[in-house]
């Protein structure tokens, strides 16, 4: 599971979210809803970091404070990630972050996202079992380019992206006007 969800109230004045499909339908039910999702997804992918492109993969797990003792941790990384070398990265204790006004109660003292990320090499044809794996929500995880300052964190129904700055996000909302929610808070 991934926090990329959480992006969303820490980095406002950057933040972007695009449908994966028309009318904002959440998963796809045709081969050809398949391939537009697949087609917004990496369209975004090569507009914002381009391609090739090196990317940081951030995937973890959550320890919940109102749970069991959590286990000795360790990371699995099966499916689309088997065999790829992740790094572990400091624990989040997620009370810190910013309130998301849709969810205030969300986290409370002791809840901890543990974090683990692997560098990649992103063309479009690897990319595209990453954007599956996560539509199909067989994986959370999100995408960081160090080199343009992008943030990219797909889930099952659409992509949030956090750009460098606000300028850059409101290009691309006029760029991809056609993909964007219609609601005001754009979610």
């Amino acid at each position: 599971m991934a926090v990329g969800h959480l992006l969303r109230t820490t980095y406002p004045s950057r933040w972007r979210r695009l449908y994966s499909l028309p009318e904002g339908q959440r998963y796809p039910a045709t081969a050809a809803d398949w391939r537009e999702l697949l087609r917004r997804h990496l369209t975004v992918f090569a507009d914002l970091v381009g391609e090739p492109a090196e990317l940081f993969l951030v995937t973890g797990e959550y320890d919940v404070a109102d749970s069991s003792p959590p286990a000795a941790w360790s990371f699995t990384a099966d499916g689309v990630l088997h065999g790829l070398p992740f790094t572990r990265l400091p624990p989040v204790a997620l009370h810190t972050l910013p309130v998301n006004p849709h969810a205030p109660a969300a986290h409370q003292v002791g809840d901890v996202y543990r974090p683990v990320c692997t560098r990649l090499q992103w063309p479009a044809a690897t990319g595209e079992q990453f954007v599956r794996a996560i539509a199909e929500e067989q994986l959370r995880a999100f995408f960081i380019s160090v080199a343009s300052g992008y943030i990219l964190a797909p889930y099952a129904g659409g992509l949030d992206s956090i750009f460098p700055e606000e300028a850059a996000r409101n290009h691309f909302r006029d760029q991809h006007r056609r993909w964007l929610s219609p609601r005001a808070d754009g979610l």
